[in-house]
């Protein structure tokens, strides 16, 4: 709580504060349980993604346009799937132990192509809107800078990245190990989410309207029999 005097403005303070709280209120929740343990991996995983937007808050402030590599290492964390992934685990204490929290602390290749994945495809859609407001460069502007190609190469070729990030977790999904189907479902659900999202030119996240229909077969219209 001392590091919120450094902030510069009143409304970060507030943040940080109810930021604070939540983690406090989770930790006394989870400890009750005897699954205090959660809270942490929670935090560090949080903390990883404030540190990866700092690294791309840098990148902006200086025009700097890193490697395509250099970016895609950053991202896997910006995804924010990392805090996603443990936060759904809390109440899956059943089959979410320590072990399944270091697990997902080590990015295996399953948490690293879901990652990907979700950077990747959220940047394919969505980096025109970013430029136009400022943000850092994206995995688009990356490519196209260190192949020296141009856009509708380097969308295409990132498009083949994420087909190999496909392939990757449907071999962890396949392949027998102890780590908790359940657990490998997290991710899966995750990315089908994310291309739903952003699948085609549809960026849902900024233009929710596009899941109108979705959410009305789901939730509104009847199943035929």
């Amino acid at each position: 709580m001392d590091a919120i005097d450094e902030l510069p403005a009143d409304d970060m303070k507030v943040l940080y504060r109810a930021i604070l709280n939540l983690f406090n209120e989770t930790e006394n929740y989870l400890s009750k349980q005897g699954r205090s343990y959660a809270a942490y991996y929670v935090k560090e995983e949080f903390k990883d993604l404030v540190r990866a937007y700092r690294v791309e808050a840098l990148w902006a402030d200086k025009g700097h346009v890193p490697t395509f590599d250099e970016y895609v290492r950053n991202g896997l964390t910006t995804s924010a799937y990392g805090v996603i992934m443990a936060v759904s685990f809390l109440e899956m204490e059943e089959v979410a132990g320590v072990e399944e929290y270091e697990w997902l602390r080590n990015n295996q290749k399953i948490a690293r192509a879901a990652c990907m994945i979700g950077r990747l495809m959220n940047d394919i859609v969505g980096h025109e809107a970013e430029q136009k407001r400022g943000d850092c460069a994206s995995s688009v502007e990356c490519y196209m800078k260190q192949y020296d190609v141009s856009k509708k190469e380097a969308i295409e070729a990132i498009q083949k990245i994420v087909a190999n990030g496909w392939k990757d977790v449907n071999k962890d999904c396949i392949r027998p190990t102890t780590i908790p189907m359940l657990l490998l479902q997290q991710y899966l659900n995750l990315i089908r989410v994310t291309d739903v999202m952003y699948r085609g030119d549809d960026d849902a996240y900024t233009i929710p309207s596009s899941l109108k229909d979705y959410c009305t077969s789901l939730y509104l219209e009847q199943v035929a029999m």
